[in-house]
């Protein structure tokens, strides 16, 4: 998707999907990041503080993705996957906004956090995450950064998302879903993401989604029942699919960089 006059994204996003822009891999990327956060956060008439300040953030963030990802130079060759994106989308019934910058980059550890957020006093650059933790902070939201991979392009790709999230009121009418219908819609946002193979057992009233042996979902009474490594789990509504699919990719990219150190 692309930023339109019209506010398309804020369409998606009322609707209880994500919306997402491919980020061109060169000095612009920030400009278009800018762009597209104001407009979509704009049309879904968040106060306007917070959507300047979210400008701010996903500028910051996005700059970073051309600094370090790309290594501050213009990629020579368009690739067809992997390129970097925007993803919007709201959760828990439309109280939170979420702003996501991807990378195709290695993922580089434990995200930073307290005084290794600030870089020495002599260094002209490098605030960048330090102003994201403070506007989070100023608007009571959160921030951080997890393995992920692509939602565009001709194939998924394993990287990372730094995000950001604001508590909000957003105007959200995802479509009223039973549990298969729900289940059914969480299989194909992970097929999409190349996660698989996918075993889905239905029921009376209840559904199953076998990701893999360490990741299960039950899904009955309007809810998504997660089953994660280590006897962890979560509980979320149907609405928030987009949400489960997300953590269910992140956890799936954690276990793979268990099995392949270094990914």
């Amino acid at each position: 998707m692309r930023g339109s006059s019209d506010g398309a994204g804020a369409g998606v996003v009322r609707a209880g999907g994500c919306a997402v822009w491919a980020l061109p891999p060169e000095a612009r990327c920030a400009g278009v990041a800018r762009e597209v956060v104001r407009e979509t956060l704009g049309a879904l008439r968040l106060p306007q503080g917070m959507v300047d300040d979210a400008v701010t953030m996903v500028s910051e963030l996005a700059t970073n993705v051309f600094v370090h990802a790309l290594g501050g130079r213009p990629v020579a060759v368009m690739p067809t996957a992997g390129l970097p994106e925007v993803q919007i989308y709201a959760r828990r019934q439309g109280a939170e906004i979420v702003v996501r910058v991807f990378d195709s980059a290695a993922w580089c550890g434990s995200v930073p956090s307290g005084a290794s957020l600030r870089p020495p006093p002599e260094r002209e650059s490098g605030r960048g995450l330090e102003l994201v933790n403070a506007l989070a902070v100023e608007h009571r939201g959160r921030w951080g950064a997890h393995r992920s991979r692509s939602r565009l392009g001709s194939r998924p790709v394993s990287g990372k998302v730094v995000y950001f999230a604001l508590p909000t009121a957003v105007a959200w009418c995802p479509p009223r879903r039973d549990c298969l219908e729900a289940a059914r819609e969480l299989r194909r946002l992970l097929d999409a993401r190349g996660i698989g193979p996918l075993h889905l057992a239905e029921g009376w009233r209840m559904a199953v989604l076998s990701v893999r042996a360490e990741i299960t979902v039950w899904v009955r009474d309007g809810t998504f029942f997660v089953t994660l490594p280590g006897g962890d789990g979560a509980c979320h509504p149907v609405c928030d699919v987009v949400e489960v699919a997300e953590q269910i990719v992140r956890c799936n990219e954690d276990l793979n960089a268990r099995i392949r150190p270094g990914v």
